[in-house]
């Protein structure tokens, strides 16, 4: 496989990302997207933390994790709930590797480009402007992290 992809096949696979995602968002209560590292993901305040920055974040998409979502060809805008506090967040579709619900019954491993791809991603015009005046959420050495282990069951 090239490692280089046209701006055809770059613009397919997020236009693949964004109806996969639309359809785990309808099908499934509960959903979760690993994403990848980028220069274009914004997690609010928050950020990318620790390992995060190598490995990237496994971010929750269901009723009670999101308060707004705004899918677009190059990028989701989502409010999401970390702890206590909502944050904006920007994930480019480039930075999606993975997509799997509750019960991983479906999990879906993609393609990421980790650098800018070179097409055009303004996340920042088409933020809402509403303003929130929250306190900065204090975030340690691991915060509030969700592991999960796809190891399944051991023998201990």
């Amino acid at each position: 496989m090239s490692q280089n992809l046209t701006p055809e096949e770059i613009t397919t696979l997020r236009e693949f990302k964004r109806q996969l995602f639309n359809l785990y968002w309808e099908k499934f209560g509960v959903f979760y997207i690993h994403v990848m590292p980028h220069p274009k993901l914004e997690i609010g305040k928050r950020g990318l933390l620790n390992s995060e920055k190598e490995s990237g974040i496994v971010l929750v998409f269901g009723d009670k994790a999101v308060k707004i979502i705004d899918s677009h060809a190059d990028y989701i805008f989502a409010e999401l709930q970390f702890g206590s506090t909502w944050e904006p967040t920007i994930i480019p579709w480039d930075a999606v590797f993975r997509i799997y619900d509750k019960f991983q019954n479906s999990a879906s491993q993609l393609r990421f480009l980790q650098l800018d791809s070179g097409l055009d991603l303004k996340p920042k015009e088409s933020k809402p402007t509403e303003k929130t005046d929250h306190p900065k959420a204090d975030y340690s050495e691991e915060g509030n992290v969700i592991r999960i282990d796809f190891g399944g069951k051991r023998n201990e």
